[in-house]
């Protein structure tokens, strides 16, 4: 009996050692990504597993090599732009496994038209990039839009008008704001030409369509569009799989907000083409009074695949409506979970600066808006070597918003017997339609050819941009019948050009076995018009030539470090507003004149080829260093960056909320960012940022109506947090995804008079979001996710301009709910 218990005992602590002694014990996926034809290793390959934050990245040879993973089943999903993606089974992971991996272009997953020559890959590349891939973004992605998703990548901040993310969303980059960074979708440049400002309202829920997004950050990373200043971001739409897919999703959250979404994708058809289509709804009541949105969108993709010459259609955007937000609430109001929901569409302070007048937004303040996109991608493969890429686009942006236009006066509106009225006041229901039509088409080539010691890309950049501006009376009970109403009589009116041709080189070569060298050099032209202008008749070009070069070297010190440092030079043309802002030149004298900002000739007429507003010159140095290894990564970069005439906030905002600007003859911006990843088991991960930063004016002085000057040199510039850090702790494994998201963010001051009652006070959040795979049904996947922001109810502002502040939403969630078939 006795011996019996005894051998049942040393059974049982065999059986538990062993059992113990299996859970611990991990091994190793490694292996090498190559194409299938010619067997060069794949640089930058992703390697994931399916379902957890596991993955790696290909090196210079192809290689790979996973963290440490548990005995187990497996599948192993393997991208590479411009290639079909590659899924691997492992039945059962028992012994440290070594894989070959082939990938094809037979049956393209995606093209890699007009993306290369911005394209940043790691130990070949100088340049400062962070990414994120299809698993990221799904993994996240609810309903928010594309701002908040990348405001938790290095030296990067958001902020929504609204205060939820949805709706009128503004991104910044090392404290540059969107009109300064150069923003593509799959190498389309979504800059508007005029206004250099991104509009992320006009593509809603496009994040469904996401494969892939890379931020470079530092000046000189795009070779057309707008100039990279705070840097660029490339957007690749998702590849269209050779898989047949029906995908539907329902979610409802906070504030009454709900989003509807239907994809299909064909699969392969005829072993040559694949259809994709998706549709979607968001709406919302909003956080702030009367901050509703009603955005429809869609995408829609037919590519055409053969083995030597892919191409791709696609058509995507969505009409719009929302209720106007673009005016802030005072400081204070912050604390007051009443008052910090206000949306005025007018304030200010009485004199004792405590009293705030104010008028309530109007129900009838709305927007209506479309701008389709259409995009032709076609790839040809000369040979192994040699490839042609062609994009063709046509962007069409049109429509209206209507804003309060009581405090106007008879001169504003040119009702005045000089125009044939006599109009003796504004009535308090006047309501102002601006209206805009856009028309953008071009054409982008691109010759890439590849060596043994580099590649070499050739570029061109050919666009022509025209637009249609007026502004009318929509309501205004007792004006003449002819000034008012959907036939009235525009009281502005002009139309705008701009033409864009640009050439570039770039190419990286291997100078030694661990030494690369990148050289870039585009020439931009860029010429402006604005012409039939009404009353007025103003009409000016203004044509620019600019040279950007830069350079860098990327240095592998030994397996798991890296070095490069780059060089960079780029110039940048003022906004078409910032040498005449048409629509407000009928403003009255004792509102200050708008005119034209040129010089004067003797006669006083005004010399339309000496602008007073000057292009602004960037001298960007950064130097970074990276340490990988398949558990942990870390990098470390500084940034110099020398800045002349840079265009600065003023102090004061137009009437929509934007801020005045002018040029500083000299600003300096400089800083260190150190991002890291520690992959810590195979269930959990922590990612984190950090920035430091000191962005000041050099040389600036500001100027009141009677001439006066005030030096504010060596005070910080408006709009720039020198302190951002983010933390995110992921467990992720099979069915579960759980993250959460920590974000602070330092105080900066909201004008360049380093006043204090004009300042964004530091804050911090968390955000967190869930996701469960549930049992397969039918074969119909069921995913819920779940996203919580704001987690600790803060009250916090987010952002400001000059007095005006926007409030962050208070605590919300929102779930959704995706069938997969």
């Amino acid at each position: 009996m006795k011996r019996n218990a005894l051998f049942t005992l040393i059974t049982l602590v065999f059986f538990l050692t062993n059992l113990l002694y299996a859970a611990n014990q991990t091994y190793r996926i490694a292996g090498y990504v190559m194409d299938q034809k010619s067997r060069e290793g794949l640089a930058g390959a992703n390697i994931t597993i399916v379902n957890t934050t596991v993955g790696a990245t290909t090196d210079l040879d192809g290689f790979f090599q996973l963290p440490p993973l548990p005995a187990g089943a497996y599948q192993i999903k393997v991208t590479y732009m411009g290639y079909s993606s590659k899924t691997i089974r492992l039945a059962h992971l028992i012994h440290d496994t070594t894989l070959t991996i082939a990938l094809n272009q037979n049956i393209l997953s995606g093209p890699r038209i007009n993306i290369v020559a911005t394209r940043a890959t790691r130990r070949i590349s100088p340049v400062t990039f962070s990414s994120l891939d299809r698993q990221e973004i799904s993994a996240r992605h609810t309903v928010q839009d594309i701002p908040e998703l990348l405001s938790e990548l290095p030296s990067t901040t958001f902020y929504s008008e609204s205060g939820t993310g949805l709706g009128y969303s503004y991104l910044s980059i090392r404290g540059f704001g969107q009109r300064r960074i150069s923003v593509m979708i799959n190498g389309v440049p979504q800059n508007d030409p005029e206004d250099h400002n991104v509009y992320w309202v006009d593509f809603p829920d496009f994040l469904s369509n996401v494969q892939d997004i890379q931020v470079q950050r530092g000046a000189g990373n795009a070779f057309y569009g707008p100039a990279a200043i705070g840097g660029s971001i490339n957007i690749i739409s998702n590849y269209f799989s050779p898989q047949r897919q029906i995908k539907a999703s329902v979610g409802y959250g906070s504030f009454n907000t709900r989003k509807y979404s239907l994809a299909y994708n064909s699969g392969l058809l005829f072993n040559k083409f694949v259809f994709y289509s998706r549709f979607s709804r968001i709406q919302t009541d909003g956080y702030r009074e009367n901050a509703w949105i009603d955005f429809k969108s869609y995408f829609l993709g037919l590519a055409y695949y053969t083995a030597h010459s892919p191409l791709r259609l696609q058509f995507y955007g969505g009409p719009i409506a929302d209720a106007l937000t673009y005016t802030g609430i005072p400081k204070e109001y912050n604390s007051n979970s009443t008052l910090r929901r206000k949306n005025f569409n007018w304030w200010d302070y009485a004199d004792d600066g405590k009293t705030v007048y104010f008028s309530e937004r109007r129900k009838d303040e709305i927007e209506n808006f479309n701008q389709p996109h259409w995009e032709l991608l076609h790839e040809y493969r000369i040979n192994d070597k040699a490839t042609l890429n062609n994009t063709l686009f046509y962007i069409k942006g049109y429509g209206f918003f209507d804003y309060d236009g009581s405090w106007g006066t008879p001169e504003y509106f040119r009702l005045t017997p000089q125009y044939g009225y006599q109009v003796d006041s504004i009535p308090s229901d006047a309501l102002i339609r601006a209206y805009v039509d856009n028309n953008q088409v071009g054409w982008l080539p691109q010759f890439i050819y590849k060596s043994r010691l580099g590649e070499l890309v050739l570029g061109a950049e050919l666009r022509m941009h025209r637009s249609l501006h007026w502004g009318r009376l929509q309501k205004g009970t007792g004006l003449p019948p002819d000034v008012v109403g959907s036939n009235g009589r525009h009281y502005y009116q002009y139309r705008g050009a701009k033409d864009i041709a640009s050439l570039y080189f770039h190419q990286t070569s291997q100078i030694w076995p661990k030494l690369s060298l990148m050289s870039d050099l585009q020439y931009a032209y860029k010429k402006y018009r604005l012409y039939d202008e009404k009353f007025i008749g103003n009409d000016f070009s203004i044509p620019y030539h600019f040279l950007n070069p830069r350079t860098g070297l990327s240095y592998q010190l030994n397996e798991h470090m890296d070095a490069y440092a780059n060089l960079s030079f780029t110039q940048r043309e003022p906004r078409l507003k910032n040498f005449y802002d048409a629509a407000e030149a009928s403003s009255p004298k004792s509102w200050g004149y708008v005119v034209p900002q040129f010089e004067l000739n003797p006669d006083s007429t005004y010399n339309f080829n000496k602008p007073l507003v000057k292009p602004e010159t960037l001298t960007d140095f950064e130097f970074g260093w990276a340490y990988h290894t398949p558990d942990f990564r870390l990098n470390i970069n500084y940034y110099y960056m020398d800045f002349h005439n840079e265009i600065v906030k003023s102090g004061q905002l137009d009437r929509f909320g934007q801020p005045i600007t002018g040029n500083a003859p000299r600003t300096l911006h400089q800083g260190i960012e150190v991002s890291g990843q520690w992959q810590i088991n195979s269930h959990w991960q922590l990612a984190a940022n950090a920035t430091y930063g000191k962005n000041r004016l050099v040389k600036y002085k500001v100027y009141d109506w009677s001439g006066q000057a005030t030096d504010l040199s060596g005070n910080p510039i408006a709009g720039f947090p020198d302190v951002l850090s983010n933390l995110r702790l992921t467990y992720s494994w099979r069915k579960i995804y759980a993250s959460l998201n920590g974000h602070y963010q330092g105080a900066f001051y909201t004008d360049n008079f380093k006043n204090e009652t004009h300042k964004v006070d530091a804050f911090h959040v968390f955000n967190l979001d869930l996701r469960y795979q549930m049992a397969q049904l039918a074969n119909v996947k069921i995913n819920a996710k779940l996203h919580v922001a704001n987690l600790l109810n803060k009250k916090y502002l987010s952002h400001g301009e000059g007095q005006d502040f926007f409030p962050g939403a208070p605590r919300s969630y929102f779930v959704n709910l995706e069938l997969v078939y």
